[in-house]
């Protein structure tokens, strides 16, 4: 049975993926989309496309600009950057042989990478889990997924990529390309309106991971990362490969500002850890319109996600 749950993504936000919410990610995809006037359709799609990641590649970590624990940071980033790269590289291919709608996938999934550095700058799971309870169970706004920065780097970043994007595709005819979003040739329903989430159940595993860090900065250099992903998407768009990766020697990305140890690693997060005993039935949730002030979500999303959202929602109200 589906029930109507407004308080889940209060928590999903917090999740290892969404250094920005997944509905954000779709926005200021589909924004700069359609500024740089490209086909309503593909816009749609490849902001579904943009959402989605997170539930598609949930255990990607270079889908969202991260790096595994104990991961060389020079390696995490040049996988980051060797997929923004791949998939632009097949944007341009595919939409000039008229596959519509793996360009639009293509486009989303780079998209979202390139807005996740903004937030995550290769920082591990087990430090994002850390910093998202603290966030919601703690006395601070620390997530990485709340930091005012995050969404004005992305919002940009987004711009100039979509602007590069749409310059490479300026000679595709878009032949039937509105057909991407019809769930089949008698029906206009739009197929692309929902997208899925990762379900409550992903969220519990993601918050076990505090455990796991040490205290320590996991993150890079976003100034030297980041801007090394938009060079990579446009690389891909041009065809072109690059053999020399974003750094080559330790330490030359390390964070810029590192964070201090934190020396209680438990602080504010005992709760979750009986809390995220609730049962999850669905392999992910769905979405509703972007209008409709809430998500459908299959099964029991479980105690800890309704009660972290309302203690949320209380110390900030």
């Amino acid at each position: 049975m589906r029930i109507r749950l407004l308080v889940l993504p209060l928590v999903l936000a917090s999740s290892p993926a969404w250094a920005l919410k997944p509905a954000t990610h779709r926005q200021l995809a589909e924004d700069a989309c359609v500024a740089e006037r490209l086909p309503g359709a593909f816009c749609e799609r490849m902001g579904k496309q943009a959402f989605e990641t997170d539930y598609q590649e949930w255990t990607d970590v270079a889908a969202h600009a991260q790096r595994e624990l104990g991961q060389d940071r020079c390696e995490a980033a040049d996988a980051a950057a060797s997929r923004v790269e791949a998939l632009s590289r097949a944007l341009v291919a595919d939409a000039h042989r008229g596959a519509y709608e793996a360009a639009a996938i293509d486009l989303g999934r780079a998209l979202h990478t390139v807005q996740d550095e903004c937030a995550h700058h290769g920082m591990t799971n087990e430090e994002h889990a850390f910093l998202s309870l603290e966030d919601s169970c703690g006395d601070g706004n620390v997530s990485p997924d709340t930091q005012p920065d995050a969404l004005a780097c992305a919002t940009t970043r987004t711009r100039d990529v979509m602007a590069a994007a749409a310059a490479a595709l300026a000679d595709v005819r878009w032949t039937n390309v509105d057909a991407i979003c019809r769930r089949n040739s008698d029906n206009d329903d739009d197929s692309c309106a929902l997208a899925s989430l990762p379900s409550p159940f992903q969220v519990c595993d993601f918050l076990a991971m505090h455990h796991d860090w040490d205290g320590s900065d996991s993150r890079w250099n976003g100034d030297i990362v980041g801007p090394a992903l938009v060079d990579a998407f446009a690389r891909g768009l041009r065809g072109e490969l690059d053999s020399t990766g974003v750094c080559d020697r330790a330490g030359a990305i390390d964070p810029l500002r590192p964070h201090a140890l934190v020396s209680d690693r438990d602080a504010g997060c005992l709760l979750t850890d009986v809390l995220c005993l609730g049962k999850a039935d669905d392999a992910g949730a769905t979405a509703a319109p972007a209008d409709s002030g809430g998500c459908a979500a299959g099964g029991s999303p479980g105690l800890v996600l309704a009660l972290l959202s309302l203690r949320r929602r209380s110390r900030r109200a």
